[in-house]
């Protein structure tokens, strides 16, 4: 099962980045809000082990994501599991209230516009997200998806993209840590 290889980097403002990314080929393939609703494991706490789980939203689509813990590296690494569960508000509603009442908690609300460009870097296709959080500022996100024994020479490019892009203010916490961070849970 391929894992997401993920870096992120702190940015002030997305102008240059776009730029650099149109000079670099890279296309831009649509914009998005999507809100996150993460939730904390009913016999373990999720962030102590590193793991994640939510329910997006992404305009009448929701899907659950289950994240793995992080495996080492220079880049995040780790194995996701998307599962899109409905086209309906209330269904979602209704999912939600059924996973509290098996003990999951509802921890934090992540809210973001991420604007998705595609490309080849290094002769492989790299996803690069522009994402604007309003209570946290602005970021890029490089990721890709790779085999476990591919994890470190994708990380290494992704590394050098970044530098071709002018990126240098790596973030390594999730956006829910950052939430978290600043008192914004629940």
């Amino acid at each position: 099962m391929p894992l997401e290889i993920e870096i992120k980097f702190r940015v002030h403002g997305h102008g240059s980045v776009s730029e650099s990314l149109a000079r670099l080929g890279f296309k831009p393939v649509g914009v998005v809000t999507e809100e996150d609703q993460y939730l904390n494991g009913v016999d373990r706490d999720f962030a102590k082990t590193g793991e994640a789980f939510r329910l997006r939203r992404e305009g009448n689509n929701y899907l659950f994501t289950y994240k793995g813990p992080k495996l080492p590296g220079i880049a995040k690494i780790r194995r996701e599991i998307e599962v899109p569960v409905t086209q309906s508000h209330e269904s979602a509603t209704l999912l939600l209230e059924l996973l509290e009442a098996l003990g999951f908690c509802p921890v934090a609300k992540v809210v973001k516009e991420r604007a998705f460009f595609k490309g080849e870097w290094q002769g492989a296709e790299v996803t690069v997200c522009l994402d604007s959080i309003a209570t946290l500022g602005s970021f890029v996100e490089l990721e890709q998806l790779a085999e476990e024994q591919d994890a470190e020479s994708v990380s290494l490019r992704l590394r050098d993209l970044a530098g071709a892009l002018g990126l240098s203010e790596m973030e390594s916490k999730s956006y829910l840590a950052l939430v978290l961070d600043r008192g914004q849970g629940k």
